[in-house]
């Protein structure tokens, strides 16, 4: 993807898995709110449901629009699929770098863990192809649509089975946070510095009335 198509990519910094990675968030829409939220008081678990949370609101403002074809709601779409894409980005860069390795090595969980990666993946390959791709494509509403099928069937097995188990783990959760919070800290420093919020459409239309 590149800027144009507001590109969001995450590229290693050497070969070393353990070592940092990079966000290149030239994107053309926004970081959603929230993205850099979480106080310095928040377990590591805490941090990535809330993540769960907010990514499955913007695929629900998605839906609200799906057909939806004039101006304003097809400009909307385009920013609600950066902020799906960013924010999916984000999340999962910041569970490979931290949170998995941790699990893994407090836990016998490998096929699980195995398992969970793999789902990445499968995400990742459907962002690199919504980030190429406009609101108006015949194949746009189809692919979030099963991104969003991917990601809450990824939500519903780490949150009823890894961070369960995760929980029983002798780690320090909140340190965990504290990492997890700097980290993605540090991945949203390149990002553009004013960022709009999708606005619900539906609710603003109201408030005109």
């Amino acid at each position: 993807a590149n800027e144009e198509d507001g590109g969001y990519g995450v590229a290693s910094e050497g070969g070393n898995s353990g070592q940092k990675k990079r966000i290149n968030m030239e994107v053309t829409g926004l970081v959603p709110e929230g993205v850099m939220s979480g106080n310095r008081g928040d377990d590591a678990i805490a941090l990535l449901t809330a993540d769960h949370a907010k990514v499955q609101d913007l695929f629900q403002r998605f839906e609200d629009l799906k057909d939806v074809d004039d101006a304003p709601a097809m400009e909307e779409k385009q920013r609600l699929i950066n902020a799906i894409c960013l924010e999916l980005t984000l999340h999962m860069t910041l569970e490979e770098e931290i949170f998995y390795p941790a699990v893994r090595a407090m836990t016998d969980e490998e096929d699980m863990m195995n398992e969970a990666e793999v789902e990445h993946d499968s995400a990742k390959s459907l962002i690199d192809e919504l980030g190429g791709m406009r609101p108006e494509d015949q194949m746009c509403n189809a692919k979030v649509k099963v991104l969003a099928e991917y990601i809450g069937h990824h939500i519903k097995e780490e949150q009823s089975q890894m961070f369960r188990k995760a929980r029983d783990a002798d780690l320090d959760w909140l340190a965990l946070g504290q990492e997890i919070s700097a980290r993605k800290r540090e991945l949203t420093e390149t990002a553009p510095p004013v960022f709009q919020q999708p606005q619900n459409k539906k609710k603003s239309s109201q408030q005109r009335k």
